[in-house]
C-alpha cells in the first residue's frame, strides 16, 4: 500500500497516512501495539502535537483504541455476524409464517433467535410504551392529520452477561388501527409471542410488504456506551414501513446497528429471459 498524502499535507496527516498504510498492510495486526510517542517524535522530527493529531484521526476512523498512559493499539475488529440484517423475502416470510403459528411456538422462538441465534434465556427485555401526537413525517406516511395520536413502543434488548445492547427500535402504530383489541395497548404483554405481525393479526391486519431503507448515523455518547462501541465506527438505522393488504403503511419502525458488528444480506431474483435457451461454456 502506498501513501495518498503528499509532502505538502500537513504532518499530521502525513503520519496518519502512514500509520494507516502500515496497519492495512498487515504490519500492526490486530491488537498490536503502535510505535511508542517519542519513537514517532524522533521518525518524524517534530514535537508531539502533529503525534497526537495523527492518533486522534485514527481513532475517530475506528482503527486504533487509545488509553490513557498505555500506548496505541490496533483496534480489534468485532465478529460482523453479531448482527446479519437478511433482506430477503425468505426471511420476511419467516417471520410473517410465526404469527400463523401456536402459542408455544411462537413464546419460545422470536426476534433475537431469528435475527441472530441467541436464546431468549441470556438475554434481557425491556419496552416502554408512549402515546404521541403523529409529526408532519409520520403523517404523511401514515396518511392521516398531523397530531393524530399514535403508539410509540421501544424496545431493548440486552446481552445478560454484559449488559450491552443487542437490539434496538422505535415502533410508531396509529392508535386507532389497533385500539380494538385493548391488550395491544399494554406493555405489560410484552414481549408478545409472534411480534408485531401477531399483534397486527388479532386486529384484522395481514401485512403485505416490507419497504426497508438503511442509512448511517453518527451516535451519541450514550448509544456509544450503550452498545460498546468505540469511536470512528457509525450506527447503521434500518427504516422499515410494514404495509397491509389494503396498501396502508401501518407501522413504522426504526432499528439501529453499530456498523462493525453488522452484515447486510440480501438477495435480489431477476426474471428468465422468454425463449432463450442456456448456453454451455462450450457454446459461448
Amino acid at each position: 500500500m502506498t501513501s495518498r498524502t503528499s509532502r505538502s499535507s500537513a504532518l499530521h496527516d502525513r503520519i496518519a497516512d502512514d500509520l494507516r498504510t502500515r496497519i492495512g498492510a498487515g504490519e500492526y495486526g490486530p491488537g498490536a501495539s503502535l510505535p511508542p510517542m517519542r519513537e514517532l517524535q524522533a521518525q518524524w522530527k517534530c514535537s508531539d502535537g502533529p503525534v497526537r493529531d495523527a492518533l486522534a484521526i485514527l481513532k475517530g476512523e475506528g482503527l486504533i483504541t487509545v488509553s490513557r498512559g498505555a500506548p496505541a493499539r490496533v483496534r480489534i475488529q468485532p465478529d460482523r455476524k453479531e448482527h446479519s440484517i437478511a433482506v430477503t423475502p425468505e426471511v420476511a416470510q419467516a417471520y410473517k409464517d410465526l404469527a400463523l403459528r401456536s402459542e408455544a411456538e411462537r413464546s419460545s422462538t422470536g426476534t433475537v433467535e431469528l435475527s441472530i441465534g441467541v436464546p431468549l434465556s441470556e438475554t434481557e427485555f425491556s419496552v416502554t410504551y408512549e402515546h404521541v401526537a403523529a409529526n408532519a413525517e409520520l403523517a404523511n406516511e401514515f396518511k392521516v392529520k398531523a397530531g393524530t395520536d399514535l403508539l410509540r413502543r421501544t424496545y431493548r434488548t440486552s446481552r445478560k452477561e454484559t449488559g450491552k445492547l443487542m437490539l434496538f427500535s422505535v415502533s410508531h402504530i396509529p392508535t386507532f388501527l389497533i385500539e380494538s383489541n385493548p391488550a395491544l395497548l399494554d406493555p405489560k404483554n410484552e414481549p408478545w409471542p409472534g411480534g408485531h405481525w401477531h399483534q397486527l393479526y388479532t386486529v384484522g391486519i395481514e401485512i403485505d410488504r416490507l419497504e426497508n431503507v438503511i442509512t448511517a448515523i453518527q451516535p451519541t455518547t450514550i448509544e456509544r456506551q450503550d452498545w460498546g462501541m468505540d469511536h470512528g465506527v457509525p450506527l447503521l438505522c434500518l427504516r422499515s414501513l410494514s404495509i397491509d393488504i389494503l396498501g396502508r403503511v401501518v407501522e413504522v419502525a426504526y432499528s439501529t446497528y453499530p456498523a462493525d458488528r453488522t452484515e447486510i444480506r440480501y438477495t435480489q431474483q431477476l426474471t428468465r429471459w422468454p425463449d432463450v435457451p442456456a448456453k454451455s461454456p462450450e457454446e459461448s
